[in-house]
């Protein structure tokens, strides 16, 4: 009696690996988590220098950010820090994010950083040479003989803690109610966030000193803060931060070393 004919079934196919996105295009690295393990290292950097080292040397965003803190009733000196922490924390578990990174995505985030800050140091170089080759003095003013560590700690502070303020809690915040309290997720509600945080940013820097306000150094810092800000919508807070320190870092040591006075 014939064997009847067994169909055998097509094999199936593994499933294919999903790739990471390429540079400038991986989704992982906008992610709040990566932002975190991003930034760690400045951000332990910058807290051992101010509680051991040199507690004068506190960014303004981060004085102010303690200030305001300190009315809600939270002090201490490391109550911005926590703050940032426990966003990019609780903001991660809202997105249901996983708990995985890779240290290829650290590294893609790295250099995505050198290279996103070449065109804003770019813009600096142009607007100083419109404003008569005088000095934009978009940052702390240094001496020229400041030690390393204040230019280092000075440039930690000022781009995570501003960016904390003007890019994460604001125009995150902002853009957060629009999409799901407002359901208006347009790219037009997202420029006019972006916009406003920006003005704020450049305006912020002269609080202080309001008689000290020029044309150039508020138009540069409000294009700054619309580059910045697009740069947290598109790619994560962590690169929009470390962007902010690597111009703050190039140009206070620019000033500190004497390079092109």
């Amino acid at each position: 009696m014939p064997r009847a004919k067994r169909t055998r079934k097509p094999a199936t196919a593994p499933a294919a690996p999903t790739r990471a996105g390429g540079f400038l295009t991986d989704a992982a690295a906008a992610r709040p988590l990566a932002s975190l393990l991003f930034l760690a290292p400045l951000l332990a950097f910058y807290v051992v220098g101010l509680i051991w080292v040199r507690p004068d040397l506190a960014a303004r965003a981060d004085v102010l950010l303690r200030e305001a803190l300190e009315f809600l009733g939270v002090t201490g000196v490391l109550a911005p820090t926590w703050l940032a922490v426990i966003v990019l924390l609780v903001w991660h578990l809202v997105r249901r994010d996983p708990w995985q990174i890779s240290w290829n995505l650290l590294g893609l985030m790295a250099a995505e950083t050198v290279l996103l800050a070449v065109p804003l140091l770019a813009l600096e170089q142009v607007c100083h040479a419109l404003w008569h080759a005088a000095p934009l003095q978009v940052g702390t003013s240094l001496p020229s003989a400041a030690p390393w560590l204040e230019v280092v700690m000075s440039s930690i502070g000022a781009g995570v803690y501003e960016e904390l303020l003007f890019r994460l809690l604001l125009v995150g915040g902002a853009v957060f109610i629009l999409s799901h309290v407002l359901k208006d997720d347009s790219f037009g509600a997202r420029l006019a966030v972006v916009l406003i945080a920006a003005a704020l940013f450049s305006g912020a820097h002269v609080i202080d000193s309001p008689r000290l306000f020029a044309w150039m150094p508020f138009l540069f810092r409000a294009a700054a803060g619309t580059y910045l800000g697009f740069i947290f919508l598109y790619r994560g807070f962590g690169i929009a931060a470390g962007v902010h320190i690597l111009f703050d870092l190039v140009l206070k040591a620019a000033t500190a070393w004497g390079y092109g006075a």
